[in-house]
């Protein structure tokens, strides 16, 4: 790949050249430590970090895991608009490494499962059990948003609304809670969906990227520390594989279910339109496309069920007066 420009593992030297075969046989390195992410040109870098990290030990001992470098544990929580931190980069590069992490550690674990699923049920496993809304669910679970460092209040009223939720809900989830919408559920008014806090599934996510330099890229040490956390959903999405409500309407409707184009509301939301032939016209709103998709599939599918609930109570009601 080196001539692509990318290191995938440096050669250490040259075991065998095999002319005959053109072939050459390298032994490889391992990847070298990971550099510690402490800005040590900032003045007192290590106080500064202990002064910021005063309490993790909690976070380290409900998870499980203990740091070696510290500075890991700050940049994963630390969001873009908190300056008091100035010793650590933002999380953003540890989320991107611990999406791909989790991504590769989740599918591992259920593809080597004893059941030996389907193709299209790894595919609704993965599918369910890595987004960042179930993320966002089980850094709620674990406490993850009460070590998180950021300045915007906004961004906190939403997380706070979130958390909220979560709390009367004694942290159960469900996978079709995850597309629940705010306030009543109305079937005259268009569904609005309950804003997940990206920024919760981040530093989920971030969390893992720190352990895995941390351990010097260790997935095992990874994949012990998030089994703990994930195995209780994993189990139970095993049991019963769930699946989302645009998927869901699909299935039910797949030559009369046609989604159009997202419209932008007055008030800077997204508004998607499902229209399933015969049966009616629906819509959704959410904050983008994805939330809103879902939103307009989950009110056919409401109404589509209530219907069919009403339909069935007549046939009974009718049977009665035919049998009396």
């Amino acid at each position: 790949m080196s001539w692509l420009g990318l290191k995938v593992l440096p050669q250490k030297h040259i075991l065998q050249e095999q002319y005959d075969e053109n072939i050459t046989e390298h032994q490889l390195d391992e990847l070298e430590t990971p550099l510690s992410p402490l800005l040590t040109h900032t003045i007192n870098a290590e106080e500064v970090l202990e002064c910021l990290l005063d309490g993790y030990e909690t976070f380290e001992k409900e998870i499980g895991y203990k740091f070696s470098d510290r500075s890991y544990l700050l940049q994963a929580f630390t969001h873009a608009s908190y300056h008091y931190n100035t010793v650590t980069d933002c999380y953003q590069h540890l989320e991107f490494l611990g999406d791909a992490i989790l991504d590769y550690v989740i599918t591992r674990h259920l593809y080597e499962d004893s059941q030996h699923y389907s193709p299209g049920v790894l595919t609704d496993l993965r599918s369910a059990l890595v987004n960042n809304n179930i993320f966002a669910v089980l850094a709620v679970k674990w406490n993850f948003h009460k070590f998180f460092k950021a300045i915007s209040p906004e961004l906190f009223n939403v997380i706070e609304r979130f958390v909220a939720r979560q709390k009367e809900k004694e942290d159960e989830i469900d996978f079709d809670e995850e597309f629940q919408d705010e306030g009543e559920e109305r079937p005259d008014e268009e569904v609005v969906e309950m804003e997940i806090p990206k920024a919760l599934g981040d530093i989920f996510e971030s969390v893992a990227g720190a352990i895995y330099l941390d351990s010097n890229r260790s997935l095992d040490v990874v994949w012990k520390v998030y089994y703990r956390i994930m195995k209780p959903q994993i189990e139970k999405y095993l049991k019963s594989i769930p699946k989302s409500p645009v998927r869901e309407l699909l299935e039910l409707e797949p030559e009369t279910a046609k989604f159009e184009k997202p419209e932008r509301t007055v008030n800077g939301k997204i508004q998607v339109t499902v229209k399933v032939a015969g049966k009616g016209v629906y819509n959704g709103v959410g904050r983008n496309y994805r939330i809103a998709k879902s939103a307009a599939a989950k009110k056919a599918l409401r109404i589509f069920k209530t219907m069919q609930t009403q339909s069935f109570i007549a046939q009974l009601s009718n049977e009665k007066m035919m049998q009396g």
